[in-house]
């Protein structure tokens, strides 16, 4: 039978479960620490590693509770598992390779009156990897590979150098504030609670994230990791902590920090290039060890900002769907030249930049980018416009100009070759839409005629009496053969006098156009007829009027429309003024605390007020 050993010698705050056993070996016998266990037959590795036997007989000998004992020690859990205080962490966290201590503690210790007793401590808290200051005094810890097995034991009188020279490192260690990681390392082990995003994941993992992050910030994106001192460490723990606390979004933030350093300089590269030593540990990596939450953070972050094509094995998986493209991407895919597709994406508004100016790293949403590269291919030249519409040439020439079949890109009278294109797409969409609502009959009804003949007869202009036809205001609309297209579409004069008189006297326009109008889908449109401003007054008005026939009619007031313009600002339109995407930018706007008009899928696209926005 084991008896307690009195009178019972508590352990100290912090201290290592060898250390107490040195000092609880002194104060009884007057012996080491490893005479004492071979006395006692307990082994060293058994102390080292206790399993719950070696603890229960501690416990027993010392008077120390199992879990107390427990609190001062790494246990084993699996291979390359440790526990420390409640947290499942992986060896590496728990460093017991290497000798750390603090030389103004030691120093505390051998003071007369001192709670050791003048005899040196070894604290549990200093072989936690990224535990890398001393938090009473602040200094960064000493800490260098152990040279012996034995070492492991961390006896401060023989790892550690005499009182003068413990002074010297006293004198001539670097003092820096406390590092929030290792602050917040040091809190949770206590139990406390701390940063969401920190706390959701294993410890070690989280600590990790947290330097590599802020290594790649505060050191160099391709430094040496082995060459990296314990106060960098430490500067690169606190540093990237601070965007770490405040999860994904902060993280994001440190990470385009890192991204517009890189292409300031006008320099072309991968994530490699611009992450560093981040994206080399999160992709080459050749253990299983996990990484946490901070893998996909990195992984999303690379797919929004480099043109990462589907199939790609990237951070861990293959890549299922390309988000970006830049002009050379996209130019290899499409077999374009890299200059056409730049200067198409520019003008089109798909990508900020100079269109005279190819940039190997300005990128821009993949989809939007192939879709317009889609319409290019399957384009033809406004000459050849009239000849598919069955229309003059003159028409053709108005129903570009003014959007209705919209150009390729916006033409700033510069444009040269396929970005003088209309797509034949929207040709056929604008045909569609303008026989949609036509009549199928053998035989026309008496007074109507082709637009351009009802255009001489009301002394209307032809182009409005089509955006009235795709509105829907007209109510007799015929056609007797579809294959005449333009030209098939009949119409009674008289109706169109009446309706377009009293649509111009009003300020109104009907639903088609004032949705090109104001930048909305239709349905988009509708629902912001239903919303309130803050003040309670309606952002437009929609307004219903009856033909001939008793079909209620919908239209808009254009001062109404042209307001909302001049008072709001797309999501897209931000995103593109601030070269950044829209899911960066909706990331941004909400954490600068600015709401949106109205949720994306009720008007089509996110909207805000430009005050609120301080853009113009």
């Amino acid at each position: 039978m084991i008896m307690t050993l009195l009178p019972v010698l508590s352990p100290l705050e912090d201290e290592s479960l060898t250390s107490f056993l040195n000092r609880v070996a002194a104060f009884h016998f007057g012996i080491g620490v490893r005479e004492f266990l071979s006395s006692i037959e307990l082994s060293q590795q058994s102390v080292l590693y206790p399993d719950d036997e070696a603890l229960d007989r501690i416990a027993r000998l010392t008077g120390t509770s199992v879990d107390h004992l427990k609190s001062m020690t790494f246990l084993r859990e699996g291979a390359r598992m440790r526990s420390f205080r409640g947290q499942i962490v992986h060896a590496e966290f728990g460093n017991l390779n290497a000798t750390s201590f603090c030389p103004a503690c030691l120093l505390e210790d051998g003071q007369c009156g001192s709670a050791s007793q003048r005899r040196r401590v070894g604290r549990s808290i200093w072989q936690i990897e990224p535990v890398r200051q001393c938090p009473k005094y602040g200094l960064v810890l000493h800490r260098r590979g152990n040279t012996s097995h034995s070492e492991k034991f961390q006896l401060m009188d023989e790892v550690a150098p005499n009182d003068e020279e413990l002074q010297h490192m006293v004198d001539s260690a670097m003092h820096l504030p406390i590092s929030g990681l290792s602050d917040w390392v040091l809190s949770r082990l206590r139990g406390e609670k701390g940063p969401e995003w920190l706390d959701c994941q294993p410890i070690d993992l989280a600590a990790r994230a947290c330097e590599m992050l802020g290594v790649i910030l505060s050191v160099g994106t391709h430094v040496n990791l082995r060459k990296i001192t314990s106060a960098q460490w430490a500067k690169a723990g606190h540093l990237g902590f601070g965007y770490a606390s405040r999860g994904e979004q902060g993280i994001r933030e440190a990470l385009d920090l890192a991204y517009q350093d890189f292409t300031s300089k006008e320099i072309n590269g991968g994530p490699q290039q611009v992450l560093g030593r981040l994206y080399q540990w999160l992709q080459f990596s050749k253990n299983d060890k996990p990484f946490g939450p901070i893998r996909e953070v990195v992984r999303d972050f690379i797919l929004d900002h480099f043109a990462i094509a589907k199939g790609t094995e990237l951070l861990g998986r293959p890549v299922e769907r390309q988000r970006v493209h830049t002009a050379h991407s996209l130019a290899r895919k499409t077999g374009q030249h890299s200059k056409t597709v730049n200067r198409a994406m520019v003008l089109a508004g798909v990508m900020r930049g100079d269109p005279e100016k190819v940039s190997g790293t300005r990128v821009f949403d993949a989809e939007m980018g192939e879709a317009l590269m889609s319409r290019i291919r399957n384009s033809i030249p406004i000459k050849h416009l009239p000849n598919y519409l069955n229309c003059n040439r003159v028409q053709a020439e108005q129903l570009t100009r003014t959007g209705i079949i919209p150009s390729l890109v916006q033409n700033d009278g510069n444009l040269t070759g396929v970005l003088k294109n209309v797509a034949l797409e929207d040709a056929d969409t604008f045909l569609k839409k303008l026989t949609a609502r036509a009549v199928r009959v053998q035989v026309p009804s008496d007074g109507v005629m082709d637009i351009v003949s009802a255009a001489e007869a009301a002394r209307w202009p032809v182009i409005d009496i089509v955006r009235g036809l795709l509105g829907g205001v007209f109510e007799t609309v015929e056609v007797v053969d579809p294959d005449l297209k333009f030209k098939g579409i009949l119409i009674d004069p008289t109706e169109v006098r009446a309706v377009l008189t009293r649509e111009k006297a009003e300020g109104r326009v009907e639903l088609e156009e004032a949705a090109r109008i104001i930048g909305m889908p239709p349905h988009g449109l509708s629902a912001l007829a239903r919303m309130r401003k803050p003040c309670g007054a309606a952002y437009v008005t929609e307004h219903f009027v009856e033909n001939s026939k008793g079909k209620r009619i919908r239209l808009f007031a254009l001062e109404e429309l042209l307001q909302f313009r001049k008072e709001h600002i797309s999501l897209t339109e931000i995103a593109q003024t601030e070269h950044f995407s829209t899911k960066v930018m909706k990331m941004k706007m909400d954490g600068r605390g600015i709401e949106p008009v109205a949720p994306k899928y009720e008007l089509g696209r996110i909207w805000y007020r430009r005050e609120n926005c301080r853009l113009q």
